[in-house]
């Protein structure tokens, strides 16, 4: 090789002239000889040739050179390789909008020992392999198995001639096989035992079956580059490998040619669907990734459930030119989640960007994350027609699938109709029993109506006519309830009709004109739609094929552009009509795409050995109270401008809330719907006389309960705030039974002075000149010094307490609880140990109920004096949990106008409460108001939509009700700093002073 130094950089395979050229400033991007700039002011200036060798980390590593003399590239070349030196990628993060973890991409010597690697090719195309593949091969830096397959005897000749002259460094394998099923055909029906037989495979194959022309070329280029670097990056590949056990899969970075939209199952699903049932893998919704191009690295013990099925070349159909749709196209993307089920990761290899994505790819998500509404109205201007899709682009709902509704009518009938046969709760299923049989019916080939559906729902069972009736219009009613516009969208509509573009509607759709003429209606669609194509009407379906058919026929379609969100029905079927297209991503699918996505999907998941019936109760809570995440995070399928109220970076990056009022919706909404459900329909409310919400956190949940109680709900006992605190509760319970632990143990430790202590649990000052005054405590480590303390000054604690206490009965009286007057009351607080409550009722002589939605085992203790407590969204330990991780957020939030309760002027009539000083919360109260305001929003979208009717089933919700919280907590949803910054927790109590609530 010559010693050249220009010769050198050109042939290493790491300079890369256009990648270089766009990095230069504009006036030097005319230089005709780049390798020369690079060699000259690059060195000067220390500038990367190209995306896998970054010039500083070299320099980092080499720090023996000097920046701006030294040529790093020129180094790396003529002495780093020989001396088993590492250089890195540039891990430029900003090309393609990378948010989640990534590392360089390495150029390494081989690991020692080197595993044994299988390299499996699919030769069809003889001329690829010759000039694409066979080249790079030269360049493999160890021994492998070759196992190349094609379909012809000649073929066969021709490729093991080829290989005789390159005298690579392999031993071969060459085998004829049907041209079926692709490249994956061949591979798992010849390969599959040679495969497992070694530890690492490359797969490779010549397909040009996707793309055309220079795209075609340039996307398989891209994969080649990817899979095959250089000598030392396809090292350093396998080492990503040997350093790490758990990598199972390596995909190539796609081209920019590969759409976004291609990252979902399109028309695969039906193929998929069985495999993944043998492989006992539950098929994912939305976009998940796999190797695009069917080219990757992998782990052969990660796809050893595939390749230990019995394949062979008849499972595949012959090829009959089709671009999707096929089993091979199945096992494409079935690769990742296989390699997931056996509990390997996924990572993605991007030249272009100099790095690897960790345990994702990014599905080209970049190219539609530059899209926004002015992308859109550009295009609708070029068009003459313009044709919509309904649900899911113009319209979303605020649940999670469609499914929610009928999950919903389940549940009505099985509480309404209680001795149904066959029971209520099987409505989903014999509704979709019934679809398919009113499909049957018209062979398949028309389109049903919702009338179809019922009719033949009414063949299935002996309901009587009133639960049938019942069921449909409830469909129909929840269905329109929910339905929200997406203002973007809309907006764009609107442009199509200031245009003067003649609109229509398009969807696939069993409800009919005159079910969805009041939505249009109500959501401002109908007066901007020409003509509307409905499925149901027009007997035909987009996602088939023949609705675009009858388009094509009735309308002009060369001057069409589509907008829709249903990467098969809307986008699939239109490309391949050559109908141009927008694609809108549904609310559904950027929750999918989001870090929320999975914490939303964890949630639903029955709990374990739930029954059926549990299951489907879990499911549909989780559906009700997670679904306006659709809409209040979602609703916009841009991201600039975005959804009001919330921030993104990108698809997949942490969602910012900055309005107050979606901070309520969002985070507070699921919780205390379900909180306020559980307390509205529990048993032991209903004896009560009245309901007394406790401390500063009643005075917003005092409000929530008595908007469900005036505007759904007037059965329920009256609710009033009681303010008290844990001090003036402890103190005025020591006048009847003094404690001499109440200071050490009444509280989650302790730092401070003695008298702070005492002033912060029982409200007794000591005078500046005592001797304990500046003491200093610490709890729980000095509970026996504290304790001996207590008693020491038991006199001056029990004077405090009869003042304390004496206070407390009047005020408690003035608000209608008496001591030991007979009746039953109930509290209600945040909870944890039930503390004020007991405390209470040794002061008052008067049992209660408290209702929490957090308790602790500690709890209990309220039985001795007759009491009961009751936790709500938690209990025991599950309410240790709930407070260490969500309590002081939530009291951070859920406070009053006023400072602490400290006692009671019992000089005015009726008696009225003495508060501390204000606290941070105090002064940026208004925003807290806000924040409720959201969560009362949430309650009265929920109820007003569905019907109090699903007060019960949001009973089954504390899973669901918690999940935002948690994605607050692990980072997946933030706070803007203008909300996080007003959030804090008063905690004189325990000595902390004010605790910030943001993470």
């Amino acid at each position: 090789m010559s010693t050249d130094p220009h010769s050198l950089i050109t042939h290493s395979g790491l300079f890369d002239a256009a990648w270089y050229r766009a990095r230069l400033p504009e006036h030097e991007r005319d230089t005709p000889d780049l390798v020369a700039h690079f060699l000259t002011e690059g060195t000067r200036r220390h500038l990367n040739p190209g995306p896998l060798f970054c010039t500083d980390r070299y320099f980092t590593l080499c720090w023996h050179l000097v920046p701006g003399i030294d040529n790093a590239l020129l180094h790396y070349l003529t002495q780093g390789i020989a001396e088993g030196r590492s250089a890195e990628g540039v891990e430029d993060r900003g090309l393609h909008n990378d948010r989640g973890p990534t590392t360089p991409t390495r150029l390494t010597p081989l690991p020692t020992p080197c595993p044994s690697i299988a390299v499996a090719i699919h030769a069809y195309h003889v001329e690829v392999f010759e000039h694409d593949i066979l080249l790079r091969l030269h360049g493999f830096p160890c021994r492998t198995t070759l196992l190349i397959s094609t379909d012809t005897d000649e073929k066969q000749r021709h490729i093991e001639h080829l290989l005789q002259d390159a005298e690579l460094n392999a031993t071969v394998l060459t085998r004829t096989a049907p041209n079926r099923g692709r490249n994956f055909g061949p591979l798992l029906s010849l390969f599959r035992n040679a495969i497992l037989g070694h530890d690492l495979l490359l797969h490779l194959h010549t397909k040009k079956s996707l793309y055309t022309g220079t795209e075609q070329h340039g996307w398989r280029t891209t994969l080649f580059d990817n899979l095959l670097p250089t000598q030392e990056g396809i090292a350093g590949i396998i080492r990503c490998f040997t350093d790490d056990p758990t990598l199972g899969l390596l995909q190539p970075a796609p081209g920019p040619a590969v759409p976004w939209w291609a990252w979902t199952w399109l028309t695969n699903a039906p193929q998929a669907v069985p495999l993944l049932k043998r492989l006992n893998i539950t098929p994912p919704a939305g976009y998940f990734d796999y190797p695009a191009g069917g080219m990757f690295w992998a782990r052969t013990s990660a796809l050893a459930p595939l390749l230990n099925l019995p394949w062979t070349s008849e499972d595949f159909p012959p090829e009959q030119g089709q671009t999707d749709g096929t089993l091979a196209h199945a096992i494409e993307r079935c690769l990742s989640l296989i390699t997931r089920a056996t509990g390997h990761r996924i990572d993605e290899y991007d030249r272009s960007a100099g790095l690897i994505r960790i345990g994702t790819g990014r599905k080209n998500l970049d190219l539609y994350e530059c899209i926004t509404p002015s992308t859109l109205d550009a295009e609708i201007r070029t068009a003459r027609t313009v044709s919509f899709d309904l649900f899911d682009t113009l319209l979303t709902r605020i649940a999670l699938t469609s499914d929610t509704v009928h999950y919903t009518v389940a549940d009505r009938l099985a509480r309404t109709f209680p001795a149904l046969s066959p029971p209520g709760q099987q409505f989903v299923t014999l509704r979709s029993k019934a679809e398919h049989l009113a499909r049957k019916a018209k062979f398949d080939t028309d389109d049903v109506t919702l009338a179809d559906i019922h009719a033949a729902l009414a063949t299935l069972t002996d309901w009587p006519r009133e639960a049938l009736d019942l069921a449909r219009t409830e469909e129909i009613r929840i269905d329109q309830a929910i339905l929200r516009p997406r203002p973007r969208v809309i907006d764009a509509l609107r442009t199509a009709r200031n245009a003067g573009c003649h609109t229509l509607l398009v969807s696939d759709t069993y409800l009919t004109r005159a079910e969805l003429d009041p939505v249009l209606e109500r959501t401002g669609i109908a007066p901007l739609i020409d003509e509307i194509y409905l499925s149901s009407e027009r007997l035909a379906r987009k996602d088939r094929g023949d609705m675009w058919d009858l388009l094509k026929a009735r309308e002009d379609t060369t001057t069409l552009l589509h907008v829709g969100d249903n990467e098969q029905a809307d986008i699939q079927r239109t490309a391949d009509l050559g109908i141009r297209h927008q694609h809108v991503l549904s609310g559904l699918n950027r929750l999918r795409l989001s870090p929320l996505g999975p914490l939303v999907h964890a949630s639903l998941a029955a709990p374990p050995g739930a029954s059926a019936q549990l299951a489907q109760q879990h499911r549909l809570a989780g559906d009700l109270l997670l679904g306006p995440l659709i809409t209040d995070l979602f609703g916009s399928p841009f991201l600039f401008p975005p959804t009001p109220g919330t921030r993104t970076d990108n698809l997949t990056s942490p969602i910012t809330l900055d309005c107050p009022e979606t901070v309520g919706r969002v985070l507070l909404g699921p919780l205390l719907t379900t909180f306020l459900a559980r307390l509205a329909l529990h048993p032991a409310l209903t004896p009560l006389d009245r309901l007394y919400f406790l401390s500063r956190e009643g005075v917003f949940l005092e409000r929530l309960y008595t908007h469900l109680r005036e505007r759904w709900r007037p059965d329920l006992p009256e609710g009033r705030v009681f303010p008290i605190s844990r001090r003036v509760a402890i103190s005025a319970a020591q006048a009847v039974r003094f404690d001499p632990d109440i200071l050490a143990r009444s509280g989650d430790g302790y730092r401070g002075t003695m008298a702070a202590l005492l002033e912060a649990r029982l409200g007794l000052v000591l005078p500046p000149d005592h001797s304990l005054h500046d003491l200093p405590i610490a709890l729980p480590e000095d509970r026996a010094t504290t304790r001996s303390l207590t008693l020491l000054l038991r006199p001056e604690i029990e004077r405090q307490a009869v003042l304390t206490r004496e206070a407390l009965l009047s005020f408690a009286a003035a608000q209608g609880m008496k001591a030991h007057d007979g009746n039953r009351h109930g509290v209600v607080d945040v909870g944890y140990g039930a503390t004020i409550q007991r405390h209470i009722q040794t002061a008052l002589g008067q049992p209660l109920t408290g209702f929490y939605m957090a308790a602790e085992p500690g709890t209990r203790r309220v039985e001795k004096t007759g009491g009961l407590a009751f936790g709500l969204l938690a209990s025991d330990t599950e309410a240790t949990t709930f407070r260490v991780d969500h309590s002081i957020f939530l009291e951070s939030i859920l406070t009053g106008p006023c400072g602490q309760t400290i006692g009671y002027n019992t000089t005015r009539t009726p008696p009225a409460p003495l508060t501390g000083p204000k606290g941070f919360s105090q002064h940026h109260f208004p925003i807290l108001a806000r924040i409720i305001d959201g969560a009362e929003s949430f309650l009265t979208d929920l109820l007003d939509s569905y019907g109090p009717h699903i007060l019960p089933a949001l009973t089954h919700g504390p899973t669901a009700a918690l999940t935002p919280l948690k994605a607050f907590k692990k980072g997946a949803l933030l706070l803007s700093p203008d909300i996080a910054d007003a959030l804090f927790t008063e905690d004189a109590f325990c000595g902390r002073g004010e605790v910030a609530a943001h993470p």
